[in-house]
């Protein structure tokens, strides 16, 4: 499986409800909406890879897995 925000090889962790989680040696863990993905799919959109990683650090802050959802995607403009 891989990492839905740098490709690299990431392990698919099962969980509830409408998202996608994974463990990537690169990102951490974390989870993304299943909205997001399609959205990504869909546009054929790419995440901004350093700045989602930064985000996701200073996420950890708060939450250990945080939850990425549409509105909160950093994308390459």
């Amino acid at each position: 499986m891989n990492c839905l925000i740098c490709v690299s090889t990431a392990e698919r962790i099962k969980c509830h409800g409408p998202w996608e989680e994974r463990n990537c040696p690169e990102c951490g863990r974390y989870r993304i909406s299943d909205e997001l993905v399609l959205a990504l799919m869909d546009l054929g959109q790419i995440f901004d890879v350093s700045r989602m990683r930064e985000w996701l650090e200073n996420q950890r802050v708060d939450v250990a897995i945080p939850s990425i959802e549409i509105h909160q995607a950093l994308l390459v403009p």
